[in-house]
């Protein structure tokens, strides 16, 4: 069954078969050489200043999108790919190729654009800007099981935030952990299983930001004590807050300090950068003067488990 969430949507390609004759096709190859046009997959391009004024991760569904118009071939985008179009957060750059499913029994072959894996079309799918990808679960669990831990870690967070947390971009969907063991009972796998599972065990939804995942994971490498995630406590001023990381035992607040703070929208609310900052040293004075610690960290140290972990141990947490 496919489910339709968005329209599909429409993209400024130029391709080299709608052009009239030898000379319009050479031209489209001169404008790439001098720089003026992004060839995005075999025939098809965009204007180079439209693909430079995007970010990454348009960039890449942008490519995808290209994969889709390249011709009528019955396929389901999926792995890191569907995990773009599903906006799940991705630390490591994305592939320079699209992931998509094929029927069982294919060869697999990859290309220099696409990767295709031969395990059969899943019942269940969705559309997504007019591209049929695979749902929301089975999505994150195939990143679970291709890549490493963390990035797992890192989708299934974000995969299991939906359910109260709907992205934007895309239409409400509810995953729950008994839906991500489900997706990897169905999955064909000959390796990744033990890794997704582990990863699966390990996800919560309420850990908020990427930064947040990832942080989590260098703890439990490092051994630090798990934390209860996004808790609510209450300042010396009888002000309450949401903290990213709580350790009731020793009274003691993690924050991940991520450039977002200072640089998100929907993080700054109408303030300025400035106004943020000084309404974090407000917040972190208040808590701390109703007798909580609290340690901050940022991107390069959530990543580094021996650096998170002598942050934490300074700090009293063992």
């Amino acid at each position: 069954m496919t489910i339709f969430i968005e329209a599909e949507w429409r993209t400024p390609f130029l391709f080299s078969r709608e052009q009239i004759d030898a000379s319009d096709r050479a031209a489209l190859l001169s404008r790439t050489r001098r720089g003026e046009l992004e060839r995005l997959f075999p025939g098809i391009y965009v204007e180079s200043n439209l693909w430079m004024s995007l970010d990454r991760d348009a960039q890449y569904r942008l490519r995808i999108e290209a994969v889709r118009s390249a011709g009528d071939r019955d396929f389901v985008v999926s792995h890191e790919s569907s995990a773009a179009l599903w906006r799940l957060p991705r630390i490591a750059a994305w592939p320079a190729r699209i992931h998509i499913l094929e029927r069982s029994g294919g060869a697999g072959r990859a290309n220099s654009k696409l990767i295709r894996h031969p395990v059969g079309v899943p019942l269940h799918t969705q559309v997504l800007n007019g591209i049929r990808v695979t749902d929301l679960a089975r999505t994150a669990v195939d990143v679970a099981a291709t890549n490493s831990f963390v990035e797992g870690v890192t989708a299934l967070d974000a995969a299991l935030r939906r359910t109260l947390h709907p992205h934007d971009e895309v239409s409400r969907t509810t995953v729950t952990r008994l839906d991500l063991l489900e997706e990897l009972r169905r999955i064909p796998l000959t390796h990744g299983r033990a890794k997704a599972r582990r990863a699966i065990e390990f996800a919560d939804g309420l850990a908020d930001r990427p930064g947040e995942s990832i942080s989590r994971v260098s703890m439990s490498i490092a051994g630090i004590p798990a934390p209860r995630l996004q808790v609510e406590l209450r300042g010396a001023s009888g002000r309450l807050y949401v903290v990213d990381f709580w350790w009731r035992q020793f009274a003691h607040i993690g924050e991940f300090d991520g450039r977002y703070k200072y640089t998100d929208p929907e993080f700054l609310r109408g303030r300025t950068p400035a106004q943020a900052l000084l309404d974090e040293k407000v917040r972190e004075d208040d808590l701390r003067a109703a007798g909580h610690g609290m340690s901050r960290w940022t991107w390069e140290v959530a990543r580094s488990p021996q650096r998170l972990q002598q942050l934490l141990t300074a700090a009293g947490i063992r």
